[in-house]
């Protein structure tokens, strides 16, 4: 999306603002207020670990395996799916935590006199994250369901002796 709204000296991407909408509204119809506020901690220490991983690739590159960007995207989506498996609050989690590690990166770094928010790199990072989360989670359902039914058909089969 190439719509950018400049408020002083911080220009946002109109995706910035449809990844918030996706979050908020996932956010919204999430039953339970303490199942919001769980959802929300998790987004939050996703935004923190996003700034993280930026600033230990950006001071030591010797960490980035083949490019910083996509090892970034791809340890977060293993946190989200070590920290939640139900797909859309995955994905809010996701959002929330690179809508606020965006903002992070955008407040300390300027560029040409601008902080930037949800330009090319945020938006490809996300769809990484996003894909990367839910293929792994899919992944570990069908073997965990495999596993099970294996382990059950051992079982009666031993039972039948």
């Amino acid at each position: 999306m190439r719509i950018v709204i400049t408020i002083q000296d911080v220009r946002i991407q109109l995706v910035y603002l449809v990844v918030l909408t996706i979050a908020f509204s996932i956010l919204f119809v999430t039953q339970g207020f303490i199942h919001k506020i769980h959802l929300l901690s998790i987004g939050l220490l996703m935004g923190s670990l996003h700034f993280l991983f930026q600033q230990l690739l950006e001071m030591d590159p010797i960490l980035i395996v083949r490019n910083a960007q996509w090892q970034s995207a791809l340890l977060l989506a293993v946190v989200a799916v070590v920290l939640q498996r139900n797909a859309w609050e995955q994905i809010a989690a996701i959002s929330i935590g690179y809508l606020l590690g965006d903002m992070y990166q955008a407040g300390i770094h300027e560029i040409n006199g601008y902080h930037e928010l949800g330009f090319a790199d945020f938006q490809d990072q996300w769809w990484l994250s996003i894909f990367t989360a839910r293929t792994v989670t899919i992944i570990l359902q069908a073997v965990y369901s495999s596993c099970r039914n294996v382990l059950r058909y051992w079982i009666d089969r031993k039972g039948d002796r």
